[in-house]
């Protein structure tokens, strides 16, 4: 058995590796391209003086937030709040907008990040920027609590038609593929046909239901929905792999 896993990361453009690269020999693929929305940040100005709270769900959202920057800041001043879903996205908000966040949900999902808003904090008033085809639990919460909201689709994504061919010729040569959104999944199986051979591995829960869903059973799931949480996922199933030798 070799000393280190092969890992195949499935990310949008552009890639981070970061501590993944602890775990293994990593490739990365960008089968997902992130276009901007050109509205958003107008509506969002319209918006933001309206609502008590900002929540991000990415930590590709403050980088597209950077050109409104001072206007932030001073609604920051004037009493907005920010809400992220995992210390990723308030690292990039502390260092793309220079504010900090209020709230980081204990568990990283989109789900969690609303329900310990709405148990904690009883917003007036949500302003919710994330991407274009995100998963609806984030505003079910809101709706079943009679939060007021604006939802605001910041981004969407689409498909690398090339790169996606790409992974799934090559996916069976590794031991361990990441998939790190429902999107990412769902980009990836439009393309791979047939019975893995590698193992695949869901950055949280929301992406492998999608698995599920897309017939792979029983995805590993990192106990912490991070990178860093997903190397150290690999990092242990590896060993118990080469003990069970």
């Amino acid at each position: 058995m070799p000393q280190q896993p092969l890992i195949l990361l499935l990310r949008p453009h552009p890639v981070e590796i970061g501590p993944l690269s602890e775990a293994g020999i990593v490739a990365a693929i960008p089968v997902l391209r992130v276009v901007p929305n050109q509205k958003a940040l107008r509506e969002i100005l319209e918006r933001v003086d309206e609502c008590d709270w900002l929540v991000l769900t990415s930590p590709r959202a403050p980088y597209m937030l950077r050109s409104i920057r001072e206007h932030l800041l001073n609604a920051a001043r004037g009493g907005l709040r920010i809400a992220v879903v995992g210390p990723r996205t308030a690292e990039r908000l502390r260092a793309e907008l220079g504010l900090e966040p209020s709230l980081v949900p204990e568990s990283y999902t989109g789900a969690s990040l609303a329900e310990e808003l709405v148990r904690k904090h009883k917003p007036g008033c949500v302003l919710l920027a994330r991407s274009e085809k995100a998963t609806p639990e984030l505003v079910e919460i809101f709706r079943r609590s009679g939060t007021r909201y604006y939802e605001v689709p910041l981004y969407r994504v689409e498909k690398v038609e090339k790169l996606a061919d790409t992974a799934a010729r090559v996916a069976d040569d590794f031991d361990y593929v990441v998939f790190t959104s429902p999107s990412v999944a769902e980009a990836f199986f439009s393309k791979y046909h047939g019975e893995p051979s590698f193992i695949p591995v869901a950055i949280g829960p929301t992406t492998a239901r999608k698995l599920v869903q897309l017939g792979i059973k029983n995805p590993l799931v990192p106990s912490t929905y991070t990178l860093e949480g997903i190397a150290e996922l690999i990092t242990r199933h590896w060993a118990s792999k080469g003990a069970d030798k």
